[in-house]
């Protein structure tokens, strides 16, 4: 093995402290965790020894990863246990379950790390920090155990495709593991249908038992068995009902999907409480167009669009697009939040896909989404960086390149371009966003440079922090699809210019 290819070293967890998970909390199905606490959690590398011996030293990265719902800012602090030399702090703020976190050892650090082992600790709070610990040694799951990556190389695109391709880029079940799941089964055009449908497979059966249960925790970690909790949790649906149309689990989201849309108060419009949400787009939206697609529901088309408009009509004002609208105070929130954007566009793009693809492409409405389209990607650009990528705040440079939702942005204009709605000038801009995206990869091809999920609310989406999150993968999977499943786009994508600018739109 050459240093240049990235590995993981897997490490032994050695004297877990003993605590019982908080009340009502529930890791996933199959997966066992440690705490992290004021009594250090200690991790070895007893069988490295023919690694110290063999190889130069190297730079590596420590890693962890989240096991349990964790609503709380803290750094994590990284010793040597025969010393008590501090190497460092993982910065981990409001995590969810299978986010990894990293602190960055130098080639001496590694060194001494192998031969002592670290210690892990974190002033306790209310809520408590469990990660994964070495889950028997499964190498599907290597990603999620504590381990060193060691080694780097100039092709982290190719490792890229390999971690959203496993288990690797597994995320809790609904928004973000359906970000996944639509960027991995785009993958069947580039990496062919009989690889990507075990992933797929792979994927879902962490959440649906062999009788068609569904079984996973909800984003505060707690039981969600069997059932919906919000109009976020139904996006996985939009691949379930592509790869298994008659699965029970697709009657149960058109049933919560008419329970949360009866409100006459809401329009017509199905939503949690009176929160209009950008998120809906694609959650709602596309997944029902799915549906209505594959089992030949008009009704269901229809519905499709009417959440579409009506989200347009509450969550666009001019090239700014709003994450919510609460209908009761008429207030808005997240105004041009990069994901707000790329839920929009990209809902709005695979719904429009999922109709002119079907039966229902000349439905009432569908004209309107695609004028809708060409606008908000003009939109989109006009606020698009220097660099290939957009911002946090897209009207907020200073708020720092998110990549998340740059990936999402790229994809909805790629895909608008792939099926001609725009024009390929577009598609080139998109291509470049893709290469810009590729220098955010960590040698292993995790996304990094994530804004976290808003939990933390506005000032931790202002304030800088980023992750890396397997979520942003399922996007930049998306995109990546767009460009190299069509011959056309990708000869485009390797004419990049330097010079292509938001005046080729006007």
């Amino acid at each position: 093995m050459s240093l240049e290819s990235p590995d993981y070293y897997p490490a032994r967890i050695m004297n877990a402290p003993d605590r019982l998970l908080p009340e009502g909390k529930r890791l996933p199905h199959g997966w066992s965790a440690v705490p992290v606490v004021n009594e250090p959690l200690q991790l070895e590398w007893p069988d490295t020894g023919d690694y110290i011996a063999r190889k130069l030293p190297a730079p590596s990265r420590l890693r962890i990863t989240v096991a349990l719902d964790y609503r709380d800012a803290k750094l994590i602090e990284v010793f040597l246990p025969e010393t008590g030399s501090v190497l460092g702090h993982i910065d981990i703020r409001y995590a969810y379950v299978f986010q990894p976190f990293e602190l960055a050892l130098t080639a001496e650090q590694t060194e001494a790390v192998l031969r002592q082992g670290v210690g892990i600790r974190v002033d306790e709070g209310e809520w408590p920090l469990w990660i994964f610990d070495a889950l028997e040694g499964d190498i599907s799951r290597k990603l999620y155990a504590p381990h060193l990556l060691i080694g780097d190389d100039q092709q982290p695109m190719k490792h890229y495709l390999d971690s959203v391709s496993s288990l690797s880029s597994l995320q809790p079940f609904g928004w973000l593991e359906g970000c996944v799941l639509d960027g991995i089964y785009a993958m069947r055009n580039v990496l062919g249908a009989q690889r990507i449908d075990q992933v797929i497979e792979a994927h879902l059966g962490q959440f649906l038992d062999s009788e068609g249960n569904l079984h996973y925790e909800d984003l505060h970690g707690r039981k969600a068995d069997g059932s919906f909790t919000t109009i976020e949790a139904t996006l996985p649906l939009a691949v379930i009902v592509k790869v298994w149309p008659d699965h029970s689990i697709v009657t149960g989201a058109l049933e919560f999907w008419s329970s949360r849309g009866t409100d006459t108060a809401a329009g017509g419009l199905v939503i949690d409480g009176d929160a209009v949400t950008a998120e809906g787009a694609y959650t709602v939206a596309y997944p029902l167009a799915a549906i209505a697609s594959r089992l030949n529901r008009q009704d269901l088309a229809e519905q499709a669009i009417q959440q579409l408009l009506l989200r347009r009509d509450c969550l666009a004002d001019g090239n700014h697009i709003y994450l919510r609208y609460f209908q009761q105070s008429q207030t808005h929130t997240f105004r041009s939040w990069s994901r707000a954007f790329a839920w929009y566009m990209l809902g709005m793009t695979q719904t429009w896909i999922e109709l002119k693809t079907s039966r229902y492409a000349s439905l009432p409405g569908v004209s309107e989404i695609e004028e809708e389209l060409r606008r908000v990607a003009k939109a989109a650009l006009s606020w698009r960086q220097p660099e290939g990528l957009w911002t946090c705040f897209l009207d907020e440079p200073e708020t720092g390149i998110e990549t998340s939702g740059s990936a999402g942005i790229a994809a909805a204009i790629a895909l608008c371009a792939k099926h001609g709605l725009l024009q390929e000038s577009y598609a080139v801009v998109a291509a470049e966003s893709l290469n810009v995206l590729a220098t955010y990869l960590t040698p292993d091809g995790i996304l990094s440079g994530v804004a976290q999920h808003n939990a933390g609310g506005l000032e931790l989406q202002r304030g800088g922090y980023r992750v890396l999150s397997q979520m942003g993968m399922g996007l930049m999977a998306q995109l990546y699809a767009a460009i190299h499943s069509d011959a056309r786009l990708s000869a485009l994508g390797s004419r990049l210019s330097d010079d292509i600018g938001v005046r080729d739109y006007e």
